[in-house]
């Protein structure tokens, strides 16, 4: 949430990321860097 994603936890282990049905390439692939970022700290 801080760094403007949000997603969802469910069943413990498992993230559920739900972008909408129309998103631009750049918009996903800031998405995904906000992820890889938080995941690696």
């Amino acid at each position: 949430m801080d760094r403007g994603v949000l997603v969802k936890d469910t069943h413990g282990s498992t993230i559920r990321i739900a972008p909408p049905l129309v998103i631009s390439k750049e918009d996903l692939d800031w998405g995904l860097d906000q992820l890889r970022d938080v995941l690696a700290d």
